[in-house]
This record gives structure tokens, C-alpha cells and sequence, in this order.
């Protein structure tokens, strides 16, 4: 079952200010009165609020789980179910009556692609999006640097430190493997962030975005320090003018920045030199699986992957 089946996620989601004051501005400049909106993934139906008080004459408010009959409950209570059809289907299902001047979707992950939304989001733009219509957000930029996290290095030392004299490296091994959402301060960056990929869903092709993702980077220490994995984060044209980002440095939203931690932390000279390579692989609806490897000067290179984890779990010895 999604996770976005779950209220509590949409909770997480309604109660993000920087997010969804975003989405607002963006939606009251790109709907004109008596515009047709589609939103994509429209969850509890916010976005679809915000585009039918812009002037939107319809929107089709497309969610496929089981929140979409509390997006009906909060559209009617706030005037607009003449105006927001909530259609319960996958998106692929979805026939509409007519072509649509807006699109609209939060199908960021924590650095864009990774939530496996862009090659429907974009199939989407094929089949109902209108000669000259527009999509929010806009191009939508995926950005990484190095990063020292004392605190999550002092939990994977805890994990192999033997608490109560028992051996628990197994869950330090497994943790490695996964990836986190995390708050982080500007000072915990190595280096300098540097770009990933970027995509525009007006323009890109299927093509591009039903693909794995694959970024190979060269990062230079900028300080004595150490390093613990790496951060990523998007920035999202608004069209407005205006940015949604949760970059490093930027106010939380509830995406935090997503973290693909290394086995132990590397000391790092200044002007060490760290190439990484991140690889980004659409698997189920709305998720994507990752590999990340770290070569840090004459070190071994490390290589980390999550599909190899998951497959694994009944091995923890190997992950030791």
C-alpha cells in the first residue's frame, strides 16, 4: 500500500507553510479565469483549491489511493466541489472530457525524480495538456554535495560500539545501505553543491524521464573536516519568479534533505578531491531504487545500493 494512502503523510504535507505558500503564488499566476487545471496526485485536494480560487472554471483533481475521498470532504466544505471533480484512479486510467490549459503536481521527491513521477506527470502533459499550456512547477533541478553529520556518524558508531555487550554492527551495516530525510545546517557541507540532472516536464521527453538517473560528480574539500555521505535536494522554477527548494541552508519543509550515508566518516584534507556517482533507478509506482559509490583519494572505493540491501535483509552477516 502507498504511503499516501495515509492521512498522516498529508498531515505532514498540509502543515508544510513554505511548501504549499509556494504552490499558491504559482498557481494565482499561471490560472487565468475559466481555465481548466489538472492535478496530478492531488492527494487531499489543496492544490486543486488553490487553482479553482485562482479562477479556474474546472479542475480534475486525478488521486489514485483512498485519500481522495477526504480531498471530496475538504473541497465540498470549502465551496468548490462545482468546480474540483476528484477522480480515484491511476493516472494512466484517467479519460477526461476535455484538454486542460494548467497542469499541476507536487511530484518532487527529496531531489526531484526520486519518487518515480515525472515519466507519468510527463505522459500526463502528452494526452491532456493544451497547445501553449502550462505546468507547475517548471524545470526542476537536482543538486548534491559532501556533507559532515556528527550525529548521524555518533549513531553508526553506537551501532558497532557492543551497547550492553551485545554485538549490534548487523543494524550498522544495514543502515548504511538505506537513505534518510535530514535537517542540516550550511556548515555541514564538504563542497560546494553542484548539479545533478535537471528537467523541465513541459519540454522533456518520455524518453528522458522513464530512465535511470545517473550523476557522476567531482567534489573538492574546501576545509580540514570529514566526511559522512552525501546530501541532495531539489530547486523548483515556480514560475512566478519564485523558487520552492529545500536546499541546504533554506527554510525545513517536510522533505528535508535526502542523505546517502557512507559506511564510517573520512577525514578529509583541504583540497582532497571526492568523485561520486549516484544512480537514481525507476522501479514501482512512486518509488525508485538508488546505488552511490565514494572514491576519496588512494581509499577503496565504497559502494552502497538499496535494491542489493532489500534483497539481502535475510543475510545481515554479508552487510557486516
Amino acid at each position: 500500500m502507498s504511503s499516501y494512502s495515509e492521512l498522516s503523510v498529508h498531515r505532514w504535507m498540509l502543515r508544510d507553510f513554505t511548501r504549499n505558500e509556494a504552490y499558491r503564488l504559482a498557481l494565482a499566476h499561471a490560472v487565468k479565469p475559466g481555465d481548466v487545471v489538472l492535478d496530478v496526485g492531488a492527494g487531499t485536494g489543496i492544490l486543486s483549491i488553490f487553482a479553482a480560487a485562482a479562477g479556474a472554471r474546472t479542475v480534475y483533481a486525478v488521486e489514485r489511493t483512498g485519500i481522495a475521498e477526504v480531498a471530496r470532504k475538504i473541497i465540498d466544505a470549502n465551496g468548490y466541489a462545482d468546480r474540483i471533480q476528484v477522480l480515484q484512479s491511476d493516472l494512466e486510467d484517467v479519460s477526461l472530457p476535455e484538454k486542460v490549459d494548467v497542469i499541476v503536481s507536487e511530484w518532487m521527491g527529496g531531489f526531484g525524480v526520486d519518487e518515480n513521477i515525472l515519466a507519468p506527470l510527463v505522459m500526463a502533459r502528452d494526452r491532456w495538456l493544451k497547445p501553449g499550456g502550462k505546468m507547475v512547477p517548471g524545470r526542476v533541478t537536482a543538486m548534491m554535495a559532501p556533507a559532515h553529520l556528527p550525529e548521524f556518524d555518533e549513531a553508526i558508531a553506537h551501532w558497532r560500539s557492543r551497547p550492553h555487550g551485545v554485538d549490534l554492527s548487523v543494524i550498522a551495516g544495514l543502515t548504511t545501505q538505506e537513505t534518510f530525510h535530514t535537517q542540516t545546517p550550511p556548515e555541514s557541507l564538504v563542497a560546494p553543491p553542484q548539479v545533478m540532472w535537471s528537467h523541465d516536464p513541459l519540454v522533456c521527453s518520455l524518453e528522458e524521464a522513464d530512465q535511470p538517473f545517473i550523476s557522476k560528480l567531482t567534489f573538492e574539500a574546501t576545509h580540514p573536516t570529514m566526511i559522512s555521505g552525501l546530501l541532495t535536494w531539489f530547486v523548483a522554477d515556480m514560475g512566478d519568479g519564485n523558487t520552492l527548494t529545500n536546499a541546504v541552508g533554506d527554510p525545513d519543509t517536510h522533505w528535508g534533505r535526502s542523505l546517502f550515508p557512507l559506511d564510517r566518516p573520512i577525514d578529509l584534507a583541504a583540497g582532497t578531491k571526492v568523485h561520486v556517482e549516484l544512480r537514481c533507478d525507476p522501479s514501482l509506482p512512486g518509488n525508485c531504487e538508488f546505488g552511490w559509490t565514494v572514491k576519496v583519494a588512494d581509499r577503496p572505493l565504497e559502494a552502497h545500493e538499496t535494491r542489493r540491501h532489500r534483497r539481502d535483509r535475510a543475510r545481515p552477516d554479508i552487510l557486516r
